[in-house]
């Protein structure tokens, strides 16, 4: 414990209760971020050779010049991968975030790669969307285990492409000295296969060393989040992979409308999937509820889940229209604004607008729109 205590930004040993920590304390747990995790720099510059002449590009300069090459179809790798069944668009993409394609030789590196990825069973579609998430494909000579290995845990193609998209780094990071090892341990918490699986697909940034995540598990389990919660994966993502700073000025916000140390806390154990939003996302949804809901901050504090849900498609637009059936003496009895938040769409509109649709047309029609983010008010 004094060995995690020491790597801690400020531990203070004054406060007995894992539950009373100080929002800057928690904070110090947000700080398990590598440079390893951070390794696609786009400011990144490589050497590159023939077709473009010996020359350092870095990756706004490549896609420019990938631009030009797939109007003079002039670089062999390009005239490859358009051959491939790629579209210009997605060739420049590739380009971008992996310069050192253009100078790759087809007939030695690309094709025999490219050829192996299909003889593993992913068709040209699921190729060029799984070489897009992660080049790295294309550059390491051993993937073919490490494809395997997620495929196995994951258990289809598709639900390993959507991890690729979701974690870039999946096929970069070592099987053995980090993803066997921290899989093992969110065994030996009781974590099942598929919660595991469902984090890899669904969480970025909720893989680092072994020994972290050591430390990261035995915090959360002072924090009070169950291990056995669907919270308490979020929580391992969010403290593996946010840092001090961020969490810290997500505090300071809740805080300056009144949330109040102890209550952050208990937010965190209940939804720490909101430290995942921006900074404005968060203060926009308090200022709303507070003072165009009318809600007060105990009734926030309390039903926490209500800063989960959208904004502009959800909780203005549904309150909007509350209030307007309100207003003109539509409803039957009081509803609670979060029990009207957690219906579905469908069960909504069937609700509260179906029954009005013909006499309240406008209202129906920007709801609807609303939703789909096409507007951000219902009229």
């Amino acid at each position: 414990m004094l060995l995690v205590q020491k790597r801690l930004f400020c531990p203070l040993s004054c406060i007995k209760s894992p539950i009373h920590h100080s929002s800057y304390q928690l904070c110090s747990l947000f700080s398990f971020s590598t440079a390893e995790d951070n390794s696609s720099d786009h400011r990144s510059k490589f050497t590159l050779v023939d077709p473009l002449q010996s020359c350092e590009l870095s990756s706004k300069e490549a896609a420019k010049r990938a631009k030009d090459l797939i109007c003079e179809s002039s670089s062999p790798s390009i005239v490859f991968f358009k051959q491939s069944g790629w579209s210009d668009a997605q060739v420049m993409k590739l380009m971008q975030r992996e310069p050192r394609f253009l100078c790759a030789k087809v007939e030695t590196a690309l094709k025999p790669r490219l050829r192996c990825l299909q003889d593993m069973g992913f068709s040209d579609t699921e190729t060029v969307q799984l070489v897009s998430s992660c080049p790295s494909v294309l550059r390491l000579r051993d993937i073919q285990p490490r494809i395997n290995f997620w495929r196995s845990l994951l258990g289809s193609n598709e639900r390993f492409l959507k991890a690729c998209k979701t974690n870039s780094f999946i096929l970069t990071f070592s099987l053995a000295q980090r993803i066997e090892p921290s899989i093992s341990l969110l065994r030996e918490c009781g974590i099942s296969d598929e919660r595991i699986a469902h984090m890899v697909m669904t969480l970025s940034g909720c893989f680092g060393g072994v020994d972290k995540l050591k430390e990261v598990i035995k915090y959360i389990d002072e924090l009070g989040v169950p291990r056995d919660s669907g919270r308490y994966t979020y929580a391992l993502s969010a403290v593996m992979s946010m840092s001090r700073s961020r969490f810290d000025a997500t505090s300071s916000i809740l805080m300056k409308f009144g949330w109040s140390q102890p209550d952050i806390i208990a937010l965190f154990r209940k939804c720490p999937r909101i430290w995942s939003q921006s900074k404005k996302s968060i203060r926009d949804k308090m200022t709303f509820l507070m003072t165009e809901a009318g809600c007060e901050l105990t009734y926030i504090i309390g039903r926490p889940v209500i800063l989960t849900f959208s904004l502009e498609k959800r909780l203005r637009p549904r309150y909007e229209v509350l209030n307007f059936l309100k207003q003109n003496k539509l409803l039957d009895k009081e509803h609670g604004l979060l029990s009207v938040m957690l219906l579905s769409e469908e069960k909504f509109i069937n609700k509260f607008l179906f029954r009005h649709k013909e006499k309240f047309t406008s209202l129906y029609d920007s709801y609807c729109a609303a939703v789909q983010g096409k507007r951000s008010v219902v009229a």
